[in-house]
């Protein structure tokens, strides 16, 4: 069996190519806020529920970048929205972020200059070249794979 995995800017836009059917599945995960509103579709319905832990996060830099720990008191961290509570739970400090739709994005701002720092995972650390200064944790993350429902007409 082949399969293809195809990446989205948006979990909806997912959602949107599997009902148009280039898509059989979306796989979004638990921690996604707006995952609510997928579960109420009646186009939609939920396939499976699994765990895969996401990669470990951490603050990246650009290699030739001279990161210290004082940085965080007043430097503006890119990021994805879901994992800023590991800087508050692991520096104890209230940062200034901004906020960007992945984790790879925050990576490739970094990359391209445009920011000095990201909360990015391991993944993304790689793929754009940036080095680790602080790591935090790998997240336990659960999962649910969405597939097309079938629409009953009650009349």
């Amino acid at each position: 069996m082949n399969s293809k995995l195809s990446l989205h800017d948006t979990f909806e836009s997912c959602i949107e190519k599997t009902l148009q059917s280039p898509l059989e599945y979306t796989i979004v995960p638990h921690a996604y806020d707006g995952i609510k509103h997928f579960y109420m579709r009646p186009d939609l319905q939920l396939l499976q529920i699994f765990r895969c832990d996401t990669p470990m996060y951490g603050l990246a830099v650009r290699p030739d970048f001279e990161y210290t720990d004082d940085m965080l008191d007043k430097a503006v961290i890119v990021s994805h929205p879901s994992p800023i509570n590991l800087i508050k739970y692991f520096t104890r400090k209230d940062v200034t972020f901004d906020l960007v739709n992945s984790t790879s994005a925050a990576a490739k701002r970094v990359k391209d200059g445009l920011s000095d720092i990201a909360l990015t995972n391991e993944l993304a650390r790689q793929k754009y070249g940036l080095q680790f200064v602080k790591t935090f944790k790998s997240i336990p993350m659960s999962w649910s794979l969405f597939g097309k429902g079938e629409i009953h007409d009650e009349n």
